[in-house]
């Protein structure tokens, strides 16, 4: 489990002071309720490799993931967006355009709550923003994320957006003097963005994903669709793997299943 698989590269002394009550924050749960792979994609090094990644390339795309989206759905005719519109009320109230075949995001246990089954865990964040006049120096803290694992700490963490690449010429020539801040608190309620990575879960998973083999018009796609938290270069993959399956086989479906991916980041 979690617990077992951090007191393996820490110690006691470190997983007491950072992951435990972290962990129990960022999930609801403590590492022992957790699996194991929750605690090890954590990178855990002795150099001074400072990055969180250990990949040999690492980008952010250039103008932000928002600007790739707009540029794929808002420049072609065929394509419509429907926005603030719940999918399960349209199919309920027969609303839903003509398909011949559905690729489905949401979590996978909405799509077939008509079933009875339990309900999946999954974790949401909440974010609250606060504007800091003129901090010292430019800047709030030291880094962009500071994480605050002390269980006397209701957030998680402290998001610094003007730490981030891709600045204006006044923020990099020291013109803005205040800068914007996020806390970070965990919660069960609200938009779902992890899931909860333990056996319980995983076993229910396996049994919406064998109702969802039976769905031949339907392809189950993503973190939530899949019950597995990818890292941005896997869910593209994972798209672009499932746009293959359509030109070699005809059909729209992916190449493997979301385990073999490997370990999401997850949240940190």
């Amino acid at each position: 489990n979690g617990e077992e698989a951090a007191l393996s590269r820490v110690g006691p002394q470190l997983y007491e002071k950072i992951f435990k009550h972290y962990t129990k924050k960022q999930w609801d749960k403590y590492p022992e309720e957790l699996d194991a792979s929750v605690l090890l994609r954590l990178p855990c090094r002795t150099t001074t490799d400072e990055r969180y990644f250990g990949d040999t390339w690492q980008a952010l795309p250039l103008r932000g993931y928002t600007r790739i989206f707009e540029n794929m759905l808002l420049r072609d005719p065929n394509i419509s967006v429907r926005v603030n519109c719940d999918y399960f009320a349209q199919r309920e109230a027969g609303k839903l355009p003509k398909y011949g075949m559905l690729v489905y995001t949401g979590p996978i246990d909405s799509y077939f709550s008509q079933c009875g089954m339990p309900k999946l865990e999954y974790r949401s964040l909440h974010f609250e923003e606060s504007y800091v006049e003129e901090p010292d120096e430019g800047f709030f803290q030291e880094a962009m994320v500071v994480n605050y694992p002390a269980a006397n700490v209701p957030f998680t963490r402290i998001v610094e957006y003007k730490h981030m690449g891709n600045q204006t010429d006044a923020v990099k020539n020291g013109a803005v003097k205040g800068s914007l801040i996020a806390k970070e608190t965990s919660s069960d309620v609200g938009e779902p963005y992890y899931p909860v990575p333990n056996k319980k879960n995983q076993d229910l998973y396996e049994k919406y994903r064998e109702l969802a083999e039976k769905e031949s018009e339907v392809c189950f796609v993503g973190r939530l669709a899949s019950y597995k938290y990818f890292n941005m270069d896997q869910a593209i993959l994972n798209a672009l793997e499932i746009y293959d399956s359509l030109k070699e086989t005809g059909k729209l479906q992916p190449k493997r299943r979301p385990e073999d991916f490997g370990p999401g980041d997850g949240p940190k």
